[in-house]
């Protein structure tokens, strides 16, 4: 692992193309104009879909997976502790201080609200959009795994599933285009950093394990 690099070549490739698309996009279109274009297409099966879907980037199952590190191997709890802080920061410092109070799809449309699809059972807010934290957990849970991962179809899944939690904050009027971008952007970035951080210590081998078998070794 020490060796190998952050993500292979496939996922370099794929990842960019996301970020030239996705970025374009955001050129050629209006602060708004994707929102309302996806709310207009609008399903029963997608309300139901993107109600659910949004919690894998509620930092619940970031907070299960590094407590699975935690018990069987330190290195990759350590990594994914200093990726799960540097995305918190990244969101914090934009969301609470730079871009404080920016207004939600709701706020931002309040003159056409009602023309708009609200999930029932969706708690809609109003202002502080930017960016998306859901999106940055999302990502940086995503990279973690597919860092660590050698299986690429895998891999792509993983980068899949986490886009759809991305579009699923904007399905349910909670973001803009541009706040889920940026947030998959710190997540990526928040893993990469991590994973240089960490990579010196790769091959210590008393990070190679668990919380639980560094106490079976002492027993």
């Amino acid at each position: 692992m020490k060796n190998r690099p952050f993500i292979d070549k496939g996922m370099q490739w794929l990842v960019l193309v996301y970020v030239l698309a996705f970025g374009i996009l955001m050129l050629l279109t209006n602060h708004g104009d994707f929102v309302l274009w996806l709310n207009d297409r609008h399903t029963s099966f997608c309300d139901f879909f993107f109600q659910y879907w949004t919690y894998l980037g509620d930092g619940v199952l970031l907070a299960i997976v590094a407590l699975y590190f935690l018990f069987t191997n330190l290195h990759k709890f350590y990594y994914m502790l200093i990726a799960i802080a540097l995305q918190t920061v990244f969101v914090h410092i934009f969301k609470q201080w730079l871009f404080a109070g920016e207004p939600r799809p709701k706020t931002f449309f309040a003159d056409q609200v009602d023309s708009l699809n609200f999930v029932e059972g969706v708690t809609t807010r109003g202002f502080d959009s930017f960016p998306s934290g859901h999106t940055a957990s999302a990502f940086t849970l995503a990279f973690v795994l597919i860092s660590l991962c050698k299986n690429k179809y895998l891999n792509v899944l993983i980068f899949i599933l986490a886009i759809l939690v991305g579009i699923s904050r904007v399905y349910i009027l909670q973001h803009f285009l541009r706040d889920i971008y940026i947030g998959s952007v710190f997540g990526i970035m928040a893993a990469l950093i991590a994973w240089y951080i960490m990579k010196p210590y790769t091959d210590r081998p008393k990070l190679q394990n668990g919380l639980s078998f560094r106490k079976d070794s002492k027993s």
